[in-house]
């Protein structure tokens, strides 16, 4: 990642912040709530020092945060055929975490960012049912 140590440290601490607020959350909506402060941070950094690394996880994150959020309110409105598995949340905070460390470490993101597209992909249908059959685990 091209950016400068400045920028680097405002992503870590911000993402660390929204990750501590996520695990420490006590309702679905509150840890998709802080969840969401992990793309928050990016295109403040990306529209001032332009980096693909940060679009990409901004991409992933977005969407995951997206495909969470309809489900979630699928499943306030009845609709239980898809559900989040147990200890969902916590391995989407343990891939946040992941990430985090990634960009600590100058390190490359994409697998964290996989982890976090894989528990997104469990929020579909064919997600689901793959789970469910045993073909991947969370």
């Amino acid at each position: 990642m091209d950016i400068s140590p400045e920028f680097k440290k405002i992503l870590v601490e911000e993402l660390t912040y929204s990750l501590k607020m996520m695990k420490n959350s006590k309702t679905l909506d509150e840890k998709l709530f802080y969840f969401s402060g992990l793309f928050g941070v990016l295109p403040r950094v990306f529209n001032i020092k332009f980096d693909p690394q940060l679009v990409f996880m901004n991409i992933i994150i977005t969407s995951a945060y997206s495909a969470i959020l309809e489900r979630l309110n699928a499943i306030k409105g009845g609709n239980l055929v898809i559900e989040f598995p147990e200890g969902f949340f916590d391995k989407l905070a343990d891939a946040s975490e992941d990430l985090i460390e990634k960009i600590k470490n100058n390190e490359d993101t994409y697998k964290a960012l996989e982890k976090i597209g894989v528990l997104t992909f469990l929020t579909t249908g064919n997600g689901y049912y793959l789970f469910q059959k045993g073909s991947f685990k969370i």
